[in-house]
């Protein structure tokens, strides 16, 4: 039994849940304010992510998988705005904004990409060029 394809598959669907609690926190209804709602979010994608990201940093791109929710959202938003308003996108009056599908989009494919980098390199592993763990902190 390969137990790092194990591990990895592990990580996946738990990135995968996290992606799903990420879709939830963007598609939520914003009566909390636009503000609170892009810290929540931001902060949960950054975290998350990060967390695969340190305890799993030989392979931290996983963390990216916890972007879905914000990539599919951001994603439809765009699709939508360009349907009803095709060239004129960008200078729409009301929803959809192109613009928020976009911030939506890059925002949290940005942040779980910091995130899963930063908690790679928190988790004190030394790395070589091809991104393989040399050595391991003793326990």
């Amino acid at each position: 039994m390969d137990t790092n394809g194990t591990k990895n598959a592990v990580f996946a669907v738990i990135a995968f849940l996290l992606g799903f609690v990420g879709l939830v926190l963007v598609f939520s209804d914003p009566a909390e304010g636009w503000l609170l709602r892009m810290i929540i979010g931001s902060a949960f994608f950054l975290l998350s992510s990060g967390a695969i990201g340190y305890l799993h940093p030989d392979r931290w791109p996983i963390a990216l998988l916890t972007a879905w929710g914000g990539v599919l959202f951001g994603g439809l938003l765009i699709l939508l705005a360009i349907a009803r308003y095709g060239r004129d996108a960008f200078n729409a009056a009301e929803p959809p904004y192109i613009t928020s599908g976009l911030i939506m989009l890059f925002g949290s494919l940005g942040l779980a990409f910091l995130g899963g980098l930063l908690g790679r390199s928190l988790s004190g592993h030394r790395f070589s060029q091809s991104g393989k763990v040399l050595d391991r902190p003793s326990a």
